[in-house]
């Protein structure tokens, strides 16, 4: 077997491990431990840390239950494998930024999402790096940062089962839903 074969073969054996991983499911919002072992809970935190694991006690569908989708706070979309948030994403996270700063009797969850390309925790770890990206931007933007929660649901929650780009744009978001304070 010559080096360019060698080479090869263990560049694949070192792929294939660092892409093998554990199922852990969508995470709990950061800075919080999960209510039961199916439905995480869901309390402003101000101390939540930027790296936070996912939580395996969260159950892939369930939402905090008191979370809601708020009709006016639009969702962010996202290129492939990216956190940053476009010209398209800033000009909805202004009019987002706007509702929220005068709706202060409420807390905002964030949720991060990816497609279904890439492992299960690859995935997590980029809905997480896109909800804190937002959660930075909104901050910004002079929404209080004790009144936003991010979680990463990764490809646990699509809006499209096509495999094909189309589909894919849609599941690559941050998703806005609020509680009363």
């Amino acid at each position: 077997m010559n080096v360019g074969s060698r080479l090869f073969i263990a560049s694949a054996i070192v792929m294939v491990a660092a892409l093998a991983g554990c199922d852990s499911g969508p995470s709990a919002p950061k800075g919080e431990a999960p209510a039961s072992s199916s439905q995480p809970a869901a309390t402003a935190s101000p101390s939540a840390s930027p790296s936070a694991s996912p939580s395996a006690a969260s159950a892939p569908s369930a939402l905090p239950r008191e979370f809601a989708a708020a009709g006016d706070l639009k969702d962010v979309h996202f290129d492939l494998d990216q956190a940053h948030v476009g010209p398209a994403g800033a000009k909805i996270l202004d009019g987002n930024a706007r509702w929220l700063k005068s709706h202060r009797d409420v807390v905002v969850l964030i949720g991060g999402h990816a497609d279904e390309r890439g492992a299960d925790e690859y995935n997590a770890r980029l809905g997480e790096r896109r909800a804190e990206a937002i959660k930075k931007l909104l901050v910004a933007k002079g929404v209080e940062a004790n009144r936003i929660m991010t979680t990463s649901y990764g490809e646990r929650q699509p809006l499209c089962a096509d495999h094909k780009e189309s589909c894919w744009g849609k599941n690559r978001r941050a998703e806005f839903q609020v509680k009363p304070r």
